[in-house]
């Protein structure tokens, strides 16, 4: 189980420039959790227990109104962490967790990784790397859900999704949009449906739905079912944008 462990943690990208001795640390404190699907995993204001890193399947972070409406931060899927927030500045998870899928993760305690991280600079290094890529990805958030109509934030996230079914991310995980090399013009599969959009736009099914209309009224966007192709990512761009 030792060398499966290591295996495992070696191969998430929140440790992949760990040395040996790192994550022979790590193993050592960690457990493996199977969590079904639709499983919650901490709810906001919940205090933090530990640092989870999702192995396999998708973990949902999201917040949610007294209505029950949903607004997702981000999705997690294998390599990448959840509650390490609270971790660093002491207070209670900021937001809900939820499996989206049959998933498994491994869990790392508060104090062994407050020991961990003390003792070890590549282990903190990691995880705030890690921080400053979701900080850039709320900031992205936050600037398409409240500066934008919406089919302008369905067309920003559509050229998201082109850019990253087309080239490799940016240092920051995120996709490049516009970066040099990356084909946007390509047709990608949108893996999210009309309802996951909404949810993560801050917006309605049905809004999503007119948006998604009237991006190829205007011949910004070609669909088919779930295959989407731009054929001129500029021009989707600069409307966007409000150019």
């Amino acid at each position: 189980m030792a060398a499966e462990m290591l295996g495992i943690l070696g191969g998430l990208r929140l440790f992949r420039d760990l040395g040996p001795d790192a994550l022979e640390q790590i193993a050592a404190r960690c457990v493996v959790r199977k969590v079904p699907a639709r499983r919650q995993l901490f709810r906001m204001g919940d205090p933090c227990e530990g640092l989870w890193v999702v192995v396999r399947g998708r973990v949902r972070v999201y917040r949610a109104s007294r209505s029950g409406r949903e607004q997702v931060l981000h999705d997690q899927g294998p390599g990448q962490p959840l509650a390490e927030v609270p971790l660093f500045d002491g207070g209670s998870c900021p937001a809900h967790a939820r499996a989206e899928e049959d998933s498994e993760l491994l869990f790392l305690p508060r104090a062994d990784f407050e020991l961990l991280y003390r003792s070890e600079p590549a282990i903190a290094d990691a995880v705030i790397r890690d921080l400053g890529r979701r900080l850039r990805g709320a900031v992205r958030l936050i600037e398409k859900i409240s500066l934008r109509d919406v089919p302008s934030r369905v067309g920003l996230t559509l050229l998201e999704f082109a850019s990253a079914a087309t080239g490799p991310p940016g240092p920051d995980g995120a996709a490049r949009v516009g970066a040099a090399g990356v084909d946007r013009s390509r047709p990608f599969e949108l893996s999210l449906t009309q309802t996951e959009l909404a949810e993560s736009l801050a917006a309605t099914r049905e809004s999503v739905a007119r948006g998604l209309r009237t991006l190829r009224e205007e011949g910004l966007i070609e669909q088919e079912g779930t295959r989407v192709r731009i054929p001129d990512p500029e021009a989707l761009e600069a409307r966007c944008w409000g150019m």
